[in-house]
């Protein structure tokens, strides 16, 4: 019997953060887009999961959980998936250990003392780590993270250790207990459909909504035929997915899920779901699959 696909319905909930974090606008435009992302797009999405009955996963910084604890407290009481996101959506890269360990306690220090919560997920702002994040993550207890790239459809084992060579080959470090649950940029919404203008950065997206609903879907599609029993983690941004008819993507994708036989779990439940039949962890040295 061939398995039932899962999807995953990742939402970066970054608020405010991201645009002085990220972008370095701190401006009272860029602020009122952080506050749509809390005050309109959440809200509303959260909507169209409740009339759908399925459960997702909202990454979220500790920032946003302290600027907007109600609809932050809707989402843990909706049976929603919270997982780290840092604090203010820094990124790991140019920290040196001890700043990365003062962002992860923060960050938890907050989902705990709003929430209640304590995460097992983290995703990196901006998809990208630190040597040290990995491990860190293991040392922290996460059970899994969703920052790489290393697969499309299928789980894996993270690592720790790689050192980049330019004159002999790559060298793996072990494999951690750290479930990877990979990501894409082509299955984020905010490089399709975002305009950010801070020079040097420039986003402009700005795609139609067909456009994104085609690409996505074909994806999907293109997994249930050639994956049996694949991940299919999205990455959205309420702020992006949330905004008038772009919310009608998420409802296709929903829609065709569902014709798909696909159970939407939340991150945790699919890495757990993962590590119940995954292969023994290798140790140093051993190439990728």
């Amino acid at each position: 019997m061939t398995p039932a696909p899962t999807i995953c319905l990742g939402f970066d909930f970054d608020g405010i953060s991201v645009w002085p974090a990220s972008f370095g606008l701190t401006g009272a435009t860029a602020i009122s887009r952080g506050e749509f992302c809390a005050r309109v797009a959440a809200p509303r999405i959260l909507r169209l999961l409740e009339r759908e009955q399925v459960k997702a996963t909202f990454f979220t910084p500790g920032h946003t959980v302290e600027s907007f604890p109600e609809v932050c407290r809707e989402i843990v009481a909706a049976g929603h998936e919270m997982a780290h996101h840092g604090y203010f959506h820094e990124s790991p890269v140019g920290l040196d250990e001890a700043a990365e360990r003062a962002v992860i306690e923060r960050g938890l220090e907050a989902l705990d003392r709003v929430l209640g919560v304590r995460p097992s997920g983290y995703r990196s702002p901006a998809f990208d780590l630190s040597p040290n994040s990995t491990r860190l993550l293991v040392e922290y207890g996460f059970s899994y993270d969703s920052s790489m790239m290393a697969q499309d459809f299928e789980p894996y084992w993270a690592r720790t250790g790689d050192v980049l060579h330019q004159d002999r080959a790559f060298e793996f470090g072990p494999e951690l207990d750290l479930v990877e649950l990979p990501v894409s940029w082509s299955l984020d919404d905010f490089p399709q459909l975002e305009f950010v203008l801070s020079p040097p950065i420039a986003v402009a997206g700005m795609n139609e909504p067909g456009k994104v609903e085609r690409m996505w879907l074909g994806d999907l599609d293109w997994m249930v035929e050639e994956v049996p029993g694949g991940v299919f983690g999205m990455t959205m941004h309420p702020q992006s997915i949330g905004r008038g008819a772009r919310m009608r993507v998420l409802e296709a994708l929903i829609a065709r899920g569902k014709h798909h036989g696909a159970r939407f779990r939340t991150c945790a439940e699919a890495a757990e779901q993962w590590r119940s039949t995954a292969p023994a962890r290798r140790g140093a040295h051993a190439p990728a699959a």
